[in-house]
């Protein structure tokens, strides 16, 4: 028997005669969600292999109005992160990069849109500290060798000890600015959304489907030297992906909300620069 699923609702389950049929008649389509055993994660439709033919003339019976019984999986691919019972759990974060990685499409068309905060902010954390951290040991590494690399001029007299303790504090309260940051970043891109008219679901929805796109594309710190340039070009990408997933909404409402909400920072940035540049004049000026 295979279990199917559409939005996140359970269809039923049904022979390989009546998924074949169904795929003929239009009573299925290829992007519907589908398990059977021993198969380890929810799968669309398009790629099972060795259904029957179909039998010709075959009739699209009406889908049931509501179904009762409960498939023996959880409806759609969703991240194994949101299934994992405990708190933090390493492999079922290891699960959830690889799944979002490799088939992003599948895995944000079938993630839940409610839950809660908690658990994607866990992994956003848990996944972006792990990474980060590599990455800062990366650049204490090149700093010992060459501290103007990263610290500036100003720190080239600086001891291995205060250089090593800098970065340590950077390690310590990097996981408040992950934390920070993703409630902005998730902010700016819903209001984005909002704008193109892409937000077909509540600020939830945006927040979970960028903070597992992020933390699993912040695996690209462990890449020395260019890791964070690895890291930014997929984090658009992958968010872009989840966001037209999980808003069911057309590829380029994402694509222009990232734009606005790069030009909006960039404006902020400039913005803040000329005023830093018009109170220094100012305070240079009363000075004289």
């Amino acid at each position: 028997m295979i279990f199917i699923s559409r939005d996140r609702q359970s269809l039923g389950q049904f022979t390989e005669q009546e998924v074949a049929d169904g795929l003929a008649s239009g009573k299925f389509f290829p992007t519907d969600l589908a398990w059977r055993e021993p198969m380890a994660s929810w799968e669309p439709l398009a790629t099972f292999a060795g259904l029957p033919p179909s039998v010709p003339g075959a009739a699209a019976e009406p889908l049931p109005v509501s179904i009762t019984e409960a498939p023996p999986a959880p409806i759609g691919v969703e991240p194994a992160w949101e299934r994992a019972e405990g708190g933090l759990s390493f492999g079922a974060m290891v699960e959830s990069v690889k799944a979002i990685l490799t088939k992003p499409q599948t895995v944000f068309s079938a993630m839940p849109v409610e839950g809660g905060y908690g658990k994607p902010l866990k992994f956003y954390v848990f996944v972006g500290w792990i990474t980060g951290a590599i990455g800062i040991v990366y650049q204490l590494a090149a700093s010992l060798i060459n501290p103007a690399m990263f610290l500036g001029e100003q720190s080239k007299g600086a001891s291995p000890t205060t250089i090593v303790g800098i970065f340590v504090g950077v390690a310590i309260f990097y996981p408040i600015f992950l934390a920070l940051g993703s409630f902005v970043s998730a902010g700016f891109m819903h209001v984005g959304m909002m704008v193109v008219g892409g937000a077909k679901k509540p600020f939830e929805a945006t927040y979970r489907a960028v903070c597992y796109a992020n933390g699993a594309c912040s695996i690209g710190q462990v890449v020395p030297l260019c890791g964070p340039y690895i890291y930014g070009l997929a984090s658009l990408v992958y968010t872009v992906i989840a966001l037209k997933e999980t808003h069911r909404t057309d590829l380029w409402r994402p694509i222009v909300a990232m734009l606005l909400m790069f030009v909006f920072c960039c404006g902020i940035i400039f913005a803040a620069v000329v005023g830093l540049a018009g109170l220094a004049g100012a305070v240079g000026a009363v000075a004289k």
